[in-house]
């Protein structure tokens, strides 16, 4: 935007701020997706749950970014995770109205929101041609990526063997000799309940 379109959405344009303390949910998943928010200063934490709850997966995401903005349009008008704010953390948030009438007037802020869910979905649909996994070790590592926003960083799964074993249709026995074997290399860190990534991409193929 030129300096002129910047003064006139300065002016006219009605953007929320808030700061949120350490250890906060900011968004719960099944909230309303009735605005942009984006994610100015912090860090916040992202956890995905599987339908009924079995599993869960988080992982972290930093400023500057912005919080599934392809929920705000759409069959599915709900934040399908949750966010917690790992550090304090300044928010910005644009309601649905204004990012209309943003869109509407304005080509450039059109094209950048076009950009952003094109790219989502782009990215999910080259997953599905990703070369398969050779053997269950790579299983598991390609089940985690699937259920993440990034392939990269540290995540924690919370899942019991016998969910995993259900959800790769493998025996328990197999899976926990895996995931022993993947820990005994340092990929991962196996808790009671809980599988801890230092860094996924260590992990994939």
């Amino acid at each position: 935007m030129n300096s002129t379109d910047l003064d006139i959405v300065a002016g006219q344009t009605k953007f929320g701020f808030q700061h949120h303390d350490q250890g906060k949910t900011i968004i719960s998943e099944g909230d309303v997706c009735d605005h942009l928010c984006f994610l100015m200063k912090g860090t916040l934490e992202v956890t995905s749950s599987a339908y009924d709850h079995g599993y869960s997966i988080s992982e972290f995401i930093q400023a500057p970014d912005i919080l599934q903005p392809e929920h705000i349009f759409g069959l599915n008008q709900r934040y399908t995770r949750t966010f917690k704010t790992v550090t304090p953390c300044n928010m910005m948030t644009l309601d649905k109205s204004e990012v209309m009438r943003l869109t509407d007037e304005f080509l450039v802020f059109r094209l950048n929101l076009l950009n952003i869910i094109s790219t989502q979905s782009q990215r999910q649909q080259r997953r599905l041609w990703h070369t398969p996994p050779q053997n269950l070790k790579q299983r598991i590592a390609r089940f985690f990526e699937s259920h993440c926003l990034k392939p990269t960083g540290p995540k924690t799964v919370r899942i019991k063997m016998t969910r995993l074993a259900e959800e790769l249709n493998d025996s328990r026995l197999d899976i926990s000799n895996a995931l022993h074997e993947m820990m005994e290399q340092g990929l991962l860190v196996l808790k009671r309940g809980c599988i801890e990534i230092p860094d996924l991409r260590l992990l994939l193929p």
